[in-house]
């Protein structure tokens, strides 16, 4: 924990501070959190997403209010029924944002998003992990989005996104790890928002799978992949409404592949 405090907040102090997300933090770690971080913060409160069960909503509310060096933004919960969904409303009422993720994979994902759209929620998709059976099939991501679509359910994407293009990478950081096919943040949020624009599954499941860095065109005035042009309006809109983002344990890396600073060592 003292680590990824120390290099959040190096990032906060950066230049490429305006792409960093919230600090997320499961709901049984927040006092070591709070141990780590330095009694004053000059750029207090920071922003967490607080990975949390449908049964903490009152162990959440109170730790809200426990320490104003931080400042909960959001609650990322997981369900693994949809009882458990409808309880993941309960966070609705202290003023969060709320992402549900599915915990049980043979969850009908039309009554999943049903739940998550009834308790005003968004969706949660999991696109990776440290094994390679961990990575959801592109069909399966190109579904879920079709399908997230189609009941007007915003959703963010997590794990397994640390490259910006689909490709054979290591699955960790670790001597000796395995590699596998790993989809690129660029690709997801591509697809998210050619989805929300109204493309085919077809077009959907290319851009999903495509591996070359230089297929993606960019301008100042949008992006232009095999043909299908997205506006800034477009990629503006997607994110707004549907597309709200993703989640990667590392920081540095994603903004290296695009060019912005440097490597993790």
């Amino acid at each position: 924990m003292a680590d990824a405090v120390a290099e959040y907040a190096r990032q906060r102090a950066g230049a490429e501070r305006w792409a960093l997300g919230r600090f997320v933090v499961p709901v049984l770690r927040w006092e070591e959190l709070t141990a780590a971080l330095p009694l004053t913060l000059d750029d207090a409160p920071w922003p967490l997403s607080v990975l949390a069960g449908p049964g903490d909503v009152e162990q959440v509310e109170h730790l809200m209010s426990s320490d104003d060096r931080v400042a909960v933004a959001v609650v990322e919960c997981k369900a693994g029924t949809v009882d458990d969904i409808a309880r993941c409303g309960g966070y609705q009422r202290l003023g969060v944002a709320v992402f549900v993720e599915a915990t049980d994979a043979s969850m009908d994902v039309e009554a999943f998003l049903a739940g998550v759209r009834a308790i005003g929620a968004a969706a949660k998709v999991r696109t990776g992990g440290i094994t390679s059976d961990a990575f959801p099939t592109a069909e399966a991501l190109a579904a879920f989005v079709r399908a997230c679509h189609r009941a007007g359910v915003p959703f963010k994407a997590t794990a397994g996104l640390h490259h910006a293009v689909r490709g054979d990478y290591r699955l960790t950081y670790e001597d000796g790890s395995g590699r596998g096919l790993m989809f690129g943040f660029l690709n997801v949020a591509l697809a998210a928002a050619l989805t929300w624009k109204g493309a085919s599954v077809e077009v959907v499941l290319r851009v999903l799978d495509e591996r070359h860095p230089d297929a993606f065109q960019f301008d100042d005035t949008g992006v232009t992949w095999q043909g299908e042009r997205l506006t800034r309006e477009d990629l503006e809109g997607s994110r707004r409404s549907f597309f709200a983002g993703f989640g990667s344990c590392s920081f540095s890396e994603p903004m290296a592949e695009l060019g912005v600073g440097a490597p993790e060592p």
